[in-house]
């Protein structure tokens, strides 16, 4: 498995316990325990701490690019905030201001989401536009060769009549023929010499 991949997998099981945290924050959670909820956060915690140093090694020897390590960092963010927000919804729960702010930050995130997402479909769509140009590349390519084909077809049937001609032409019945026309001519010579 790949660091990013295993970087992934850690911070999916990380937004996991975060999301299950703010909801124990609710008045109507069976484990709604203050230090069980605090060990969760720091957990959490100490689970970012650590994906953000997986993060800098990463972007360190260049296994991320520039923009991948920031939407991760924007994630790590995110995450930090939705603890701020759990924590302190738990404390002042008519703290509208912390509400405003939190919401604030997280429609921040997902603006950044979505530029990020715009910038990756102009490069899905350029990707695309080479796809489509290398393909038609290619079927040109194909279609001449199948005129290459056609025209090395025929002449390999031209060259196979020539052949079936020669072959005719210099059959060994002839030759034959010539052999004992040849032989019958010796013999005669032969026989005029005795006499």
């Amino acid at each position: 498995m790949s660091q990013i991949t295993a970087w992934d997998n850690d911070y999916a099981r990380l937004a996991r316990a975060a999301s299950q945290l703010r909801t124990s924050t609710s008045p109507n959670s069976p484990f709604n325990n203050e230090s069980s909820r605090q060990s969760q956060t720091s957990s959490v915690q100490t689970g970012i701490h650590r994906l953000e140093s997986q993060l800098n090694g990463l972007e360190g020897n260049l296994t991320l690019t520039p923009g991948e390590a920031a939407r991760r960092r924007n994630l790590l963010d995110g995450l930090r905030s939705q603890l701020g927000s759990s924590s302190g919804g738990t404390n002042n729960n008519n703290n509208s201001g912390g509400y405003t702010s939190a919401t604030t930050a997280a429609l921040r995130q997902q603006n950044d989401m979505i530029d990020e997402l715009a910038i990756g479909v102009g490069r899905l769509k350029n990707q695309t536009h080479m796809i489509h140009q290398e393909t038609n590349a290619h079927v040109r390519l194909l279609d001449e060769m199948d005129h290459n084909v056609d025209m090395a077809n025929v002449g390999l049937e031209d060259e196979t009549r020539r052949a079936m001609r020669l072959k005719e032409e210099s059959s060994v019945w002839r030759l034959h023929l010539v052999i004992v026309g040849l032989s019958v001519l010796l013999f005669l010579l032969i026989l005029m010499g005795l006499s």
